[in-house]
């Protein structure tokens, strides 16, 4: 039994450098990257919000707010923060528990009585007219990587190609 404690503790044990590896390791190394403090001294000095009020950028919910009041469109797919039917402002886990027990069950409520709606939120389906695109916008052009424009005209087209066209490739009984 002590053989097996012996073995299994020697498999875990640091090893010495081997002389090869000696003159690699006094090479200076760069930190691993690590978290920067500073969000955490903010947040228990309980500054993280004046911030955000400075840069709304740095939040969701500074960023769905400006996009509500200055683009007229809501975010992330979520309902527009002027139009919500929860009030977008949902309690969080900092907040009363039974807060955030009654925000939870209202959200269910919605959910049993409209499941598809409330597990596929899109735009185009919307009932609640809440989520929108920008002004002036629609999905292309809201979008930011635009698609391809296609142009359909047959006479640019190869048809007529003998075999079986699978996955767009061409025919292998072509002639040419």
């Amino acid at each position: 039994m002590l053989a097996i404690a012996f073995a299994a503790a020697s498999a875990f044990a640091p090893t010495t450098l081997a002389p090869r590896y000696a003159a690699a390791s006094t090479v200076s190394r760069q930190a691993f990257p690590s978290m920067d403090e500073t969000i955490l001294e903010k947040a228990l000095a309980g500054e993280l919000e004046e911030e955000g009020a400075e840069n709304i950028f740095m939040s969701e919910v500074g960023w769905a707010t400006y996009l509500d009041k200055e683009a007229g469109s809501s975010y992330n797919m979520n309902q527009r923060v002027s139009q919500a039917d929860d009030g977008y402002f949902t309690p969080d886990v900092f907040s009363n528990p039974l807060d955030v027990l009654s925000s939870w069950v209202e959200s269910m409520k919605g959910v049993v009585s409209d499941p598809l709606s409330r597990g596929f939120p899109t735009i185009s389906n919307d009932k609640s007219g809440a989520r929108s695109y920008p002004k002036g916008s629609d999905e292309v052009s809201a979008r930011t990587i635009k698609p391809k424009v296609k142009d359909f005209d047959k006479s640019k087209r190869i048809v007529g190609i003998p075999g079986f066209n699978a996955f767009g490739a061409p025919s292998s009984k072509s002639d040419f």
